[in-house]
């Protein structure tokens, strides 16, 4: 790459700091161990990344690993251009860091080679789509085989549509408009195996729209807005619409415009969309701050000094159900007497499917 685009690049980077998480060499009294070094990267600076990496350093510093006093980080985010993961790595000496921390699936399918081509080098991943499908991990709850571990984003599809049937018995006709990315392209691969292969759902039907990929912080947002026609195009063939597993659906454009141009219900991606009242009529969802906390336990470990190979990858362990009740009585929706109470207390529940 040219001098100018590499000075473009670093540009795009513009280190991302935040009060928990100062830069700098933390003083070392005489005779102390020596500071660890942490490298955070997150795809871009917007949700979900803030609060998962936000609840990440925080489970740090619970497990006395504190920013400042024993613990140097260095936080970048990648604005959702990849080709600045290989910058950030050889201008910042990746490799003298104990542990890389890596949030979303374009900074992980970013880090794929460079953590393939570094075995001496340990990586943590938090809120990634599909971690096997990109070369990262063989699977979860076993043994890593290289130097990744990590925490996956999504609420298992099977659960989701299950969650569903639950709140809409007699819906079967689907929509889903996602962004043209990674992590979007393998969830929709999933939907159209499960609807394939298991007869609990062989009377669902997913209608799937895509939108062009925008790259940059404002690019989910601009995504969203692309949406319009195609949401009035499903409006009369879809009896619900779920949000996408992707940057797209967890921006809350998303959710607002749907409200704005859709007839028929949103199932939302993560908890502010019910809750917050975004638009999404309802939602089961991953935890961001606990998904946050299982990474950090995981980076504890490492900086602790246990051995990768004993910390497995996990899925979420915390998921929860959320509902907009205004919207609920709009659509007519009797929302199972169970999953009402859940979604009240905001408690969570390991299959609140079922």
């Amino acid at each position: 790459m040219s001098d100018r685009r590499s000075s473009i690049a670093l540009l795009l980077l513009s280190t991302f700091l935040s009060s928990s998480a100062p830069c700098g060499s933390p003083a070392v009294a005489a005779g102390a161990a020596p500071a660890k070094r942490l490298l955070v990267i997150d795809t871009q600076k917007t949700e979900p990344y803030i609060t998962i990496t936000g609840a990440m350093l925080d489970a740090l510093a619970a497990h006395g690993f504190v920013p400042g006093r024993n613990l140097e980080v260095e936080r970048y985010s990648l604005s959702q251009f990849e080709g600045a993961a290989t910058h950030i790595w050889e201008l910042k000496h990746g490799a003298s860091f104990d542990v890389v921390y890596i949030a979303g699936t374009i900074a992980a399918k970013a880090f794929a080679k460079i953590a393939a081509d570094q075995p001496n080098s340990r990586f943590v991943f938090a809120s990634v789509t599909d971690p096997v499908g990109l070369g990262l991990i063989s699977g979860f709850g076993t043994a890593p085989a290289s130097n990744v571990t990590g925490v996956s984003f999504p609420v298992p599809v099977k659960q989701r549509l299950r969650f569903i049937r639950r709140v809409m018995p007699r819906a079967r006709t689907i929509g889903l408009i996602y962004g043209d990315m990674p992590q979007s392209l393998s969830y929709r691969a999933w939907l159209e195996q499960l609807l394939a292969s298991d007869p609990e759902f062989k009377d669902l039907k997913i209608i799937y729209r895509g939108v062009k990929f925008v790259r940059g912080d404002n690019g989910t947002q601009r995504m969203a807005m692309q949406t319009v026609p195609l949401i009035e195009e499903l409006n009369s063939k879809v009896d619900l619409f779920l949000a996408p597993n992707d940057q797209m659906g967890i921006n809350p454009e998303f959710a607002r415009t749907m409200a704005k141009y859709a007839d028929k219900p949103l199932v939302g991606i993560i908890e502010p969309d019910a809750r917050d009242g975004w638009g999404a009529a309802m939602n089961i969802y991953p935890s961001l701050p606990g998904m946050g906390q299982q990474a950090g336990k995981m980076v504890a470990r490492l900086l602790a000094g246990e051995a990768i190979a004993a910390i497995p990858s996990e899925t979420p362990a915390k998921i929860g159900v959320a509902f907009d009740f205004k919207l609920i009585k709009r659509f007519g929706i009797t929302v199972p007497a169970d999953l009402a109470a859940a979604a009240r207390t905001s408690a969570p529940a390991s299959d609140p499917s079922r």
